[in-house]
């Protein structure tokens, strides 16, 4: 059987309130949780507000540091600090795609900082690189000047996908990156990613509430509840059996 692309090892993660000189009460936003995923494949976390999967995301995209349990990328542990190993592996679209922008750089300077920072390419070579990132998502080189403030949503959310792909990722995490779009613009970025997806054989990660995307685009549904996975499996297995009743309600599947 082929190595899972990614694999999480009884990851858990909890937080301490401070109250005082006191280290405070301790909060369990994560259970141990474990699953894999393989290259190619795109996997839909759903769960009511409050249940960890957002947790879960950054914990995969290394924005938050795991209490416990391990993240292996190929069967190579991924250190919890090690931001250069991991950024150019695994990348993050946010939901608020204006706001994950710097509002005071350009597009073109936003998407030269990692390669300055993770390639040894030359600026001739960057730039280049910038402008067949921009066409890839569907954005004209004339966008390398423009300003996050002068962009649609639309096109903002394809300069985050650019960003998310410019060092060429294994894994991209999409924390409700889609929500706030207009639903004739949803489909056009999801349309985007597969697109993306099929060219460049990248893994997906989503975190989402709607049922229609989910059953769309996930090859595989991790379902959670109170920091706790309840329910795994094919995106077809779980449409024609749910075991879970949670599952059903955010599936519509009666």
């Amino acid at each position: 059987m082929t190595e899972p692309l990614l694999q999480i090892q009884q990851v858990s993660k909890s937080y301490y309130h401070k109250t005082g000189w006191f280290r405070g009460r301790r909060t369990l936003a994560l259970e141990p949780i474990s699953f894999a995923l393989q290259a190619g494949e795109t996997l839909a976390i759903m769960g009511e507000t409050g249940s960890g999967k957002s947790t879960l995301a950054k914990i995969i995209a290394g924005v938050e540091v795991p209490s416990s349990g391990q993240v292996l990328l190929r069967g190579e542990v991924l250190e919890p600090h090690n931001y250069r190993q991991r950024c150019k592996h695994i990348r993050m679209i946010f939901q608020d795609s204006l706001r994950s922008l710097n509002l005071q750089t350009s597009i073109g300077q936003q998407l030269l900082e990692p390669l300055r920072f993770n390639t040894a390419l030359d600026p001739q070579e960057q730039q280049q690189k910038v402008i067949a990132t921009l066409r890839q998502v569907g954005l004209l080189p004339e966008h390398f000047n423009f300003y996050p403030h002068m962009l649609s949503s639309g096109q903002q959310q394809r300069v985050c996908i650019a960003r998310a792909i410019i060092l060429e990722p294994q894994i991209i995490v999409a924390d409700e990156a889609f929500v706030a779009l207009d639903p004739s613009i949803r489909a056009q970025i999801i349309n985007l990613i597969l697109d993306l997806q099929e060219d460049m054989g990248i893994s997906f990660i989503f975190i989402s509430h709607s049922a229609e995307i989910v059953k769309h685009v996930a090859d595989k549904i991790l379902i959670m509840h109170h920091g706790k996975l309840v329910e795994f499996g094919t995106t077809e297995a779980l449409l024609s059996n749910p075991q879970q009743q949670l599952t059903k309600l955010l599936l519509g599947v009666e």
